[in-house]
């Protein structure tokens, strides 16, 4: 096929403030695809209506067609996939479905591209609920075979699709995902940073961590860490910003248990004026995830000019680079001594700024969004699609 295409994006497996960076990194590729496709690429969104609710400039901007979920339960969520979805891209006469949420429902009759930000689900050792590990491990290789092309964010994730499901490496294309273009070290239009400070109740120097509580992104190192580089330094604050996920409880007696709860705020979910301030302001981000397919929290960290000590594990150290400080997940030892050297000005001065934005620039929503449009080119050319 040529000329003009029609992409229809299903985004119905979105549930907003519940997936964490994959939310951050749907609707950024929305954006820029809005933004920078050509002329002879028209893109629809197939969405729950909580994304209308959350989103609601973007969802006007691209037209998105939402259906009501309630409850945004993964029964209901499939259903709509397997009913309303097929009807949905008919009616719209969509040339090829972009599957972003790892998965795209059978008897489409079109050609797919799909994106899969990471295989946790099928690790051993995941988190995951049996039924939902049981029913992606049948979804995810049946979606890989159905697909045309599959898109990831890093290298990592490439691997693992080539250890765990033996998916042909030219199939797979790695399209990184990218940093906020309004992340940079002027801001512009946010709160004063003094208010947000006496918000939360911030003083002097603090380690920021934005995650969801969920057990991958292991909190539980991070504060047995601070609660010893809490002893060494009395003027440190840990701030954890983010949703609440199945560690929630654990780590709340984790945090009265070391005693540092006075020292610890949880600012919960934040308004993305208040992350700005919290990444300008913090001295260190910390990201101790034991398992990431990408790792966007680092990339605006670096896009303000703020250090970064992070996992050496998943796909952080691609991310991460040389910009920014590796250290094993589970030594306690090694994080806090890690996180007092960035206090300390470890990663301060003009060739770490240099650094942290020299690997920023490496990565580009725009770039991503231009590898995505000529997948869909590929996809709608070939016409290949399963049942």
């Amino acid at each position: 096929m040529s000329g003009h295409v029609r992409v229809g994006m299903n985004l119905l497996w979105l549930r907003p403030g519940i997936v964490g960076g994959s939310e951050v990194a749907a609707v950024s590729t929305v954006d820029a695809l809005a933004r920078s496709v050509d002329a002879d690429i028209e893109l629809a969104v197939y969405a729950q209506d909580a994304f209308a609710v959350s989103h609601p400039d973007l969802a006007e901007r691209v037209g998105a067609h939402t259906i009501a979920i309630p409850g945004g339960t993964r029964g209901l969520r499939v259903a709509a996939e397997s009913t309303w979805l097929p009807w949905a891209v008919r009616r719209d006469r969509i040339d090829v479905v972009h599957g972003y949420g790892g998965v795209v429902p059978p008897r489409l009759g079109r050609p797919s591209v799909l994106t899969i930000h990471d295989l946790q689900p099928l690790e051993s050792g995941s988190a995951f609920a049996s039924t939902k590990k049981a029913w992606l491990a049948r979804a995810i290789p049946a979606s890989v075979a159905r697909a045309a092309a599959v898109a990831v964010p890093s290298a990592f994730v490439r691997d693992r699709m080539v250890d765990l499901l033996g998916t042909d490496l030219a199939k797979i294309h790695v399209v990184p995902h990218g940093r906020d273009a309004a992340m940079t070290t002027e801001p512009t239009d946010l709160p004063d940073a003094a208010l947000i400070r006496r918000r939360f109740r911030l003083d002097g120097p603090f380690v920021l961590y934005p995650a969801i509580t969920y057990p991958h992104k292991n909190h539980a190192t991070l504060v047995r860490a601070f609660a010893e580089l809490a002893r060494r330094n009395d003027e440190v604050t840990l701030v954890l910003a983010g949703g609440v996920g199945a560690c929630e409880p654990d780590i709340g007696s984790l945090i009265e248990s070391t005693g540092v709860g006075s020292r610890v705020r949880r600012v919960g979910r934040v308004t993305t004026a208040e992350r700005d301030v919290l990444l300008r302001e913090a001295a260190v981000l910390a990201f101790p995830s034991r398992y990431e397919g990408f790792g966007l929290p680092v990339l605006e960290a670096y896009g303000v000019d703020t250090p970064v000590v992070a996992a050496r594990a998943g796909s952080l150290p691609e991310v991460v680079g040389d910009a920014g400080v590796l250290v094993d997940p589970d030594d306690v030892e090694a994080w806090a001594d890690a996180l007092q050297a960035a206090i300390d000005g470890g990663q301060s001065g003009a060739a770490a700024t240099a650094c942290r934005a020299e690997q920023a620039a490496r990565f580009d929503w725009d770039h991503a969004a231009a590898r995505l449009v000529e997948l869909y080119r590929r996809a709608a050319q070939t016409g290949e699609h399963g049942r």
